[in-house]
C-alpha cells in the first residue's frame, strides 16, 4: 500500500493529507496544473497555469456538485500551489522533493484543504481527496481515471475510505 497520512482539526475545518510519490516534483507539479493531467485525476479541468489565473473543474463523477470556479492565489513552480474554489473552500499543495524511490527522487505532497464543511459530511470530504489522490497516483503512473466507468473501477476504493474517515472520527 502507498505511503499516507493525514491529519485535521474539525473545529477549525482544515483537512491536512500527506503523501510520496515516486516521481520528481516538477512531474507531480505538471499533474497539478496542467488542465488535461488534471482531467485525469480530480475533474475536467479548465486551467490557467498562472498566479491568478482561472482553475475551474466539472466533477464528472459528483452528482450533487457540477462546476467549481476556481482561481491560483499562490503559485511557486514546483513547490506550491494555492487554489480558492467558489464551491469547495481552499486548497493549498507543498511539493517536497527527497531521496529514493525507483527513479532516486521523489515527491511529499501536503495537501491543506480549508472549507466549510459541515461535520457531518467531513468523512465523504476526507474519502473524496483520499481517493483524489489515489488517483493522482494511478494518473502519474500511467492510468488516468476512466470518468465513464468510475462507479465500477474507483467506488469500492472510495467506500474504504469513507469507512476508514467515518470510523476514525467517532
Amino acid at each position: 500500500m502507498r505511503w499516507r497520512k493525514y491529519s485535521g482539526m474539525v473545529g477549525g475545518r482544515e483537512l491536512i493529507f500527506e503523501r510520496e510519490y515516486d516521481f520528481a516534483p516538477v512531474i507531480v507539479w505538471d499533474a497539478l496544473l496542467d488542465s488535461e493531467l488534471v482531467s485525469g485525476w480530480l475533474a475536467e479541468a479548465a486551467i490557467e497555469p498562472v498566479l491568478g489565473g482561472e482553475y475551474n473543474l466539472r466533477w464528472v463523477n459528483r452528482t450533487a456538485l457540477a462546476l467549481s470556479v476556481g482561481r491560483i492565489t499562490l503559485l511557486k513552480p514546483a513547490e506550491l500551489l494555492q487554489v480558492e474554489t467558489t464551491s469547495v473552500g481552499r486548497w493549498r499543495f507543498d511539493l517536497a522533493e527527497f531521496e529514493g524511490g525507483n527513479r532516486g527522487t521523489r515527491t511529499r505532497v501536503v495537501l491543506r484543504v480549508t472549507s466549510d464543511v459541515d461535520p457531518a459530511f467531513e468523512a465523504r470530504v476526507k474519502a473524496d481527496w483520499h481517493t483524489n489522490l489515489d488517483q493522482l497516483d494511478d494518473l502519474l503512473h500511467g492510468h488516468p481515471v476512466d470518468w465513464a466507468n468510475w462507479d465500477r473501477d474507483r467506488h469500492e476504493a472510495w467506500a474504504r475510505h469513507f469507512d476508514d474517515a467515518a470510523n476514525s472520527a467517532s
